[in-house]
Order: structure tokens, then sequence, then C-alpha cells
């Protein structure tokens, strides 16, 4: 049995990671009890991205959901350093 290997691109390799991510994400968004389109999107610095739209809502759930699970210290240092 012969296989034959062919070669990606590193943007068709993200794209395709980004892709397998979205069975991940629908499970995740489903166990919070949130819905939204999950779709892969652009390549950005190398890396494939995931897109998720969801309600205002849902938004502001899911962002009191990450709040309650992040220790208060990390989440210091995360907002320090997203401002620059």
């Amino acid at each position: 049995m012969t296989m034959t290997s062919e070669k990606r691109s590193p943007e068709d390799t993200a794209l395709c990671i980004a892709r397998n991510a979205i069975p991940d994400v629908n499970e995740a968004l489903a166990l919070m009890k949130l819905q939204g389109p999950v779709q892969v999107g652009d390549v950005k610095d190398g890396h494939g991205t995931v897109l998720i739209t969801l309600r205002s809502g849902d938004a502001y759930e899911f962002a009191r959901w990450v709040r309650t699970r992040v220790p208060r210290d990390q989440a210091q240092q995360t907002s320090v350093r997203s401002r620059g």
C-alpha cells in the first residue's frame, strides 16, 4: 500500500486546525446553553481563526462564565496586557 504525501501550505494547515476546532466549540457552547453560528475565519498571524456570533445577552453570559472561572490575579494580569 502506497501513501501519497500531500504537502499543505501553512495557511491551509491553519485553516484545517480551525475547522477541526469547530465541533469542540459547538459542544462548549451547547454545554453553556448558548447558541450561535461557529465558522472558520481568516488566517491571522499564521493562525486560523474561529468566528463565534453570539446575541448580546449570550455574550454577557459567556463573559460572566469566564470571569467566574479565571483566578482574579490572572484576570488582572490579562487586563493589563490587553490595554498595552
